[in-house]
């Protein structure tokens, strides 16, 4: 009989794993949790994250705290338009502001829904299933309002040339 019949070879479930009790563990010397405990010890805000940017030699940046305001960038959002022209950062692409507000699905505050001009976008103007604007697949970008720059950004013609023949 073929270990891969019935599969045994593909299906990890039929696969008995190894387990240790937590006072066993406990008792085992050069575990990550000791490591782990001895650096918080150390360090109070250690992480894994800034260990391993000191590691690579560069300056840990702790993640923005995680945003509860509902109104969160209200008074960007203010100054954009459905239809403005807008250019996004980073990245510098362009395309048209499709929607402003706020989105069910997304960390709370102010969004804005970018249609681009070229297929570099993450979606379809949906966000977890719900539409929230239409374009194309590739086309679509949820950000926040420190993101876009509206204004004249027209659309670029790739083919256009500087150069007179």
């Amino acid at each position: 009989m073929s270990a891969s019949a019935g599969g045994w070879l593909e299906d990890t479930s039929k696969v008995e794993k190894y387990t240790i009790s937590d006072e066993d563990y406990n008792k085992r010397e050069n575990t990550f949790r000791k490591y782990k405990e001895e650096k918080l010890r150390e360090d109070p805000t250690w992480s894994v994250q800034k260990e391993m940017a000191m590691r690579r030699g560069e300056e840990y940046v702790p993640p923005a705290p995680k945003v509860e305001d509902p109104e969160y960038m209200v008074e960007e959002a203010s100054s954009i338009s459905v239809g403005d022209r807008c250019q996004t950062y980073p990245g510098e692409k362009r395309g048209e502001v499709k929607f402003v507000g706020k989105i069910d699905g997304l960390p709370a505050g102010w969004w804005v829904g970018v249609q681009l001009d070229e297929p570099m976008g993450r979606n379809d103007g949906t966000v977890k299933g719900v539409r929230v604007f239409e374009c194309p697949p590739k086309y679509g970008l949820f950000l926040r309002p420190d993101r876009v720059t509206t204004g004249a950004f027209p659309v670029i013609d790739e083919f256009a040339s500087d150069d007179e023949i």
